[in-house]
């Protein structure tokens, strides 16, 4: 009754008012987290204290916050001091909220479109820290965890309830059961077995060929922070989806460590696999559908 109530107030259906709160969510929390990355890059606590330039220090007001438009309106530079604010503030805010739009579009109100948006925003925050940093928060990576872990029993209680009665219904199945291994078990077993397989095989895996290849070559090829994310990455791929999540990010990643070594800095490949993890999840079902059919 209230939602219907707000769509008739704003008079937007259904569709195009959830896909307007969508990029206004999206973009809110790229703000959180940017903020997020910044303190943890300045070693202060990202939970205390409000937020405040960078530059000068001053605290910022509520309409200092708001995303996109407060960059815009004061032309991308500090209210109080005038110091410029980096451009790619707004661009990941508006970025997240396309990404959001996209997610709610290609999966509908659901739980998948819900926790892939959570994942995004984790994967935004630590490509941020990563980028400047060279490491990747385990924080982050427990975050990660706990929203799959919340995929798994929100989807459980919508199988045992019948759905009908549930807000949030599953709507379009999970991207990770496109190429499933145990689709004859159900799509919660499903969910889980091909996760934690995806998981395992690929942190594991690429864990076991990094310290090879190190051993081999004296030199560090990957690091633990990008084992650790290739893991979660797994859990909500699976390991078919995986494989090819590791192709893109291998692509993507030769491009960012081509555009930094011009700039004269270390390349991270945390960043490389969120882009790509994104892209998977929003492209990567279909292309799996349409790569198995030209096979059966």
């Amino acid at each position: 009754m209230f939602v219907s109530s707000v769509y008739s107030f704003l008079g937007l259906g259904p569709t195009v008012f959830v896909l307007v709160l969508a990029f206004l969510l999206g973009a809110v929390f790229a703000s959180f987290i940017t903020c997020v990355a910044d303190r943890l890059v300045a070693g202060e606590s990202p939970w205390t204290g409000r937020s405040h330039c960078c530059a000068c220090g001053h605290d910022l007001a509520p309409w200092d916050l708001i995303p996109v438009l407060s960059w815009l309106f004061a032309r991308g530079r500090c209210r109080y001091c005038g110091a410029g604010i980096p451009v790619r503030c707004v661009v990941f805010e508006a970025a997240l909220g396309v990404v959001f739009l996209l997610f709610f579009i290609r999966f509908g109100l659901s739980v998948p479109a819900v926790a892939y948006c959570a994942l995004a925003v984790l994967l935004l925050g630590l490509s941020l820290v990563d980028l400047d940093t060279m490491t990747i928060p385990n924080g982050f990576v427990i975050a990660g965890i706990v929203v799959w872990l919340l995929q798994v029993v929100a989807t459980a209680a919508i199988v045992l309830t019948g759905g009908e009665a549930m807000a949030l219904s599953l709507g379009e199945r999970p991207v990770i059961l496109t190429a499933s291994f145990f689709a004859g078990f159900g799509d919660l077993a499903a969910l889980v077995l091909d996760g934690l397989v995806g998981g395992v095989c690929m942190g594991g895996g690429i864990l076991a060929f990094s310290l090879l290849f190190d051993k081999i070559t004296g030199k560090q090829s990957l690091g633990g922070g990008d084992v650790k994310l290739l893991f979660v990455v797994g859990l909500f791929l699976g390991l078919p989806l995986s494989l090819l999540n590791l192709i893109v990010s291998c692509v993507l990643g030769l491009v960012l460590a081509f555009g930094l070594k011009a700039k004269g800095k270390a390349f991270p490949f945390g960043p490389a696999i969120a882009a790509a993890t994104v892209l998977t999840l929003l492209f990567g079902g279909p292309m799996m559908t349409w790569y198995l059919g030209l096979i059966f």
